[in-house]
């Protein structure tokens, strides 16, 4: 498994729409000298594709540089990730969805260890210590403050909201008058106890950190080392009540026992015990430390540090029953609550510590996604809708699923002569060649496989007194025999699919074959990815039925159809507009009104990979027209079933980001240019994407096996920035000035034919020298063309020899132009 980082995310650094034709598979396409020193390079002025593109290939170049991997590792610390064996933590949940609320010596064996306090009179304590988590949930958030216009995975803690409380409690419990002086353990450092008061009914302790300690006679000089810093301690006056000391030169205040000096430098020293002794009977002597910082904790306020108040951090002193300033009160816990002062972010690339204390930190190593696929509804033409480069499992198909009248849809398929014939749950399919039927699809489901087929039947014949016809599927990009010469009461399997041949016609004109299922898992309305995603494709009605009865749904020609979603029965109305299609059954009326909408109903696999469609998350693609004079077909919605989060865009994109916050973690990309048709990518991965959060100590370092090189991605207009690096530069010469560059011209339509021989469909991937280095040229006749070269690239052995150019026609294929 590759851990591709989502950090999108400005203009140029968007999430990967275009890619993979094979989820997770990273072409070697990119050889020495792009293995390394690599930057993209993109038209200012480009189309938002090629902005995308550009994306992609940073996004496969970083991840094929990064080698596989799975996870994040640590290193250096005390370190807990948020997971169990069984439980994941998946885009959505929070932290105390994944694990109980506390964490202790079991997580963090340092830095939350169970041992014994000492106190003054040297009695034992047990003592533990835990953190308690809060709820906070991992998502994509947008704000400025974190990164303009980048919708970011990670955790936000907005401001006055709390992301921990670390508690340490006393199993016997120490008296407070005996707390002073001792060395007090807390998360993982010890701090000593300079003095205890009280402030009404809250108690107050004064502690130093990182102290440095050492009993100092008179007439003496000692060297004491705090955190590498040196000090020169001697007694420059004592007496039976105070002392003063000399530190480096600096001489301090009378200090009496339990007082504390500010050094110039930001440390403090303090008194622990002043043992005077008559000058004629012996030496004097003081007890000192010396911290990097003085630190007060006062019951029900902020912590204070160097007595400056820590915004968002909160002591919790509590007592035994005994009132506090008398002898037999004792300290029971002491809890330190952690809210955020001012929003905190916690992504991939940004980390929090708790301040002050800079003893606990929280950090997210991002998702890791086990494969990626895409599957994509956009406008096929004016009218009709098409799953573009739909992932099957023998390979890349376009399916037009849906047409209309740019007022409502009337049809399945592209047009009344293209079309394509679904069936509903347990009913015949019928397939009239002489119709121009196009396709139709032949699905397996268990519950824990699926699959899913294009075919076709074609050359109708009669052969003596039997009519036979040849079924065909679509493999690799062509129709390849499935089934030569079947007729009536024939059966063949397609995968773990089975069909029967249950009536094949052909007389004069009439070539029709009817086909059902031959098995219970085997249908005729669903279709699956080669991963797992299912799309409840529309069902063609020539009335009014309820599904709920044993109705056969016909496939005739209509003058307008009830077009339904079989399978849609967790969704709600599957029309808004003048068709509505009840789930009930019940209370509709008969009319020749079609739908003005259609929702395209898809579901993930659950974690467990089952494809029940009521067990993943559901994400609801509704096709539309547009606003304009002439109206066309667009994706007009997208919804998740439980809408998650809301879609951000992505800089300037015109490309809108959502997540269906589930195990699988289905990313969603809506394209809605401000002129022509939207369009909507899904990204599904196929299997559970779980999220890499720790708890840690301060000096911990996430490593990810799967870390990026950080390739750059600029503009144009920017390419000096990176001067010295391997370019490859998306876009043709009239839209990247880089391009022209290397082409000699900023040429476009017939002149870009002229200079490379690259016409209207088609694509070039040429490399160049340039400034001592490698510039790879990916292009094609328009921006569309661009994305097949891109894909075609990311999956595809390219040789980057410079002077080496390919030419290609489609996503799948190019050839290598001999000069």
């Amino acid at each position: 498994m590759k851990k591709i980082f989502r950090k999108a995310m400005t203009v140029l650094a968007s999430t990967a729409l275009i890619g993979m034709t094979v989820g997770g598979a990273f072409a070697a396409s990119y050889p020495t000298p792009f293995t390394s020193n690599t930057a993209i390079v993109v038209g200012a002025n480009a189309a938002p594709s090629d902005n995308i593109a550009a994306s992609s290939i940073a996004s496969n170049l970083d991840a094929s540089s990064a080698g596989t991997g799975t996870t994040t590792t640590t290193t250096g610390g005390d370190s807990y990730k948020f997971e169990k064996t069984s439980t994941k933590f998946n885009l959505g949940d929070t932290i105390t969805g994944v694990i109980s609320s506390s964490i202790d010596d079991d997580e963090l064996p340092t830095l939350l260890a169970e041992g014994k306090y000492l106190d003054n009179d040297n009695d034992e304590f047990d003592y533990t210590q835990k953190i308690t988590m809060e709820a906070t949930q991992l998502e994509m958030f947008d704000d400025d403050d974190y990164a303009t216009d980048s919708p970011t995975v990670g955790f936000k803690v907005n401001s006055g909201t709390t992301l921990m409380t670390y508690t340490l409690t006393f199993s016997d419990e120490p008296l407070i008058m005996d707390l002073v002086t001792t060395d007090l353990p807390f998360m993982g450092k010890t701090y000593y106890v300079l003095s205890n008061s009280t402030s009404g009914a809250n108690l107050i302790l004064t502690l130093l950190d990182s102290a440095s300690d050492t009993i100092l006679s008179e007439g003496e000089s000692t060297t004491l080392n705090v955190e590498g810093t040196a000090y020169a301690v001697s007694i420059n006056f004592i007496s039976s009540t105070e002392v003063k000391l000399t530190v480096n030169g600096e001489t301090t205040n009378s200090l009496a026992e339990g007082g504390t000096y500010k050094l110039s430098d930001g440390s403090y020293i303090g008194i622990k015990d002043i043992m005077y002794t008559a000058k004629d009977t012996g030496i004097s002597k003081v007890e000192l430390s010396i911290g990097s910082g003085k630190l007060t904790l006062t019951s029900g306020s902020e912590v204070k540090i160097n007595d400056d108040a820590i915004s968002g951090l909160t002591a919790t002193l509590t007592n035994s029953t005994a009132a506090l300033g008398t002898s037999t009160a004792k300290l029971t816990s002491i809890a330190i609550a952690w809210a955020a002062d001012e929003d905190l972010f916690i992504a991939e690339d940004t980390e929090v510590t708790m301040p002050g204390f800079n003893a606990v930190k929280m950090s997210y190593g991002g998702l890791t996604y086990p494969v990626e696929e895409t599957i994509e509804v956009k406008q096929g033409g004016t009218t009709y809708a098409v799953l573009d480069n739909f992932p099957l499992k023998d390979g890349e198909a376009d399916i037009n699923f849906l047409w209309g009248d740019s007022t409502s849809f009337t049809g399945l398929g592209k047009d009344t002569s293209n079309r394509l014939v679904t069936a509903a749950s347990g009913e015949n399919l019928t397939f009239n060649a002489d119709n121009q039927d196009d396709y139709f699809v032949v699905s397996y489901d268990d519950g824990s496989d699926a699959e899913s087929y294009l075919m076709r039947a074609n050359n109708f014949v009669i052969d003596g007194s039997s009519n036979k016809t040849d079924f065909e599927y679509y493999k690799d990009g062509v129709w390849t025999d499935k089934k030569t010469g079947a007729k009536d009461g024939d059966t063949f399997s397609i995968g773990n699919a089975e069909v029967k041949v249950w009536t094949v016609a052909k007389a004069g004109s009439t070539k029709t074959v009817k086909i059902q299922n031959n098995s219970a898992n085997t249908n005729f309305y669903e279709l699956w990815s080669k991963e797992g995603m299912r799309v409840a494709l529309p069902i063609e009605n020539s009335t009014y039925v309820d599904t709920t009865a044993a109705t056969n749904y016909t496939t005739a020609a209509l003058a307008c159809a009830y077009i339904t979603d079989h399978m849609a029965a967790n969704v709600g109305e599957v029309f808004t507009g003048n068709f509505r299609y009840n789930l009930t059954g019940t209370g509709q009326t008969n009319t020749t009104s079609c739908a003005t909408t259609f929702k395209l109903v898809m579901n993930e696999e659950d974690k467990n990979g089952n494809k029940a469609h009521a067990d993943g998350d559901q994400i609801n693609v509704t096709l539309g027209w547009d606003a304009s004079t002439t109206k066309e077909v667009e994706v007009s919605a997208v919804l998740t079933e439980n809408d998650d989060v809301t879609e951000v865009e992505i800089g300037e994109t015109d490309v809108w980001r959502e997540f269906a916050y589930s195990p699988l973690a289905t990313e969603i990309l809506w394209n809605k240019p401000s002129s022509g048709q939207k369009s909507v990518k899904l990204i599904y991965h196929g299997d559970e994407v779980a999220a890499d959060v720790y708890i840690t100590s301060p000096e911990v370092t996430l490593i990810s096996d799967g870390d990026s090189v950080g390739v750059m991605t600029v503009k144009d207009s920017e390419v000096a920035s990176v001067s010295g690096k391997n370019l490859v530069v998306v876009g043709g010469s009239a839209i990247n000035s880089v391009a022209a560059e290397l082409l000699g011209g900023a040429y476009s339509e017939g002149a870009f034919t002229s200079a490379t021989g690259v016409a209207a469909g088609e694509f070039m991937i040429k490399s160049f020298s340039r400034t001592g280095n490698t510039a790879l040229l990916v292009a094609g006749y328009n921006a569309a063309d661009t994305e097949k070269a891109v894909t075609y690239l990311l999956n595809n052995d390219v040789d980057t020899t410079v002077g080496k150019n390919y030419k290609g026609t489609s996503a799948t294929e190019a050839s290598l132009v001999i000069a």
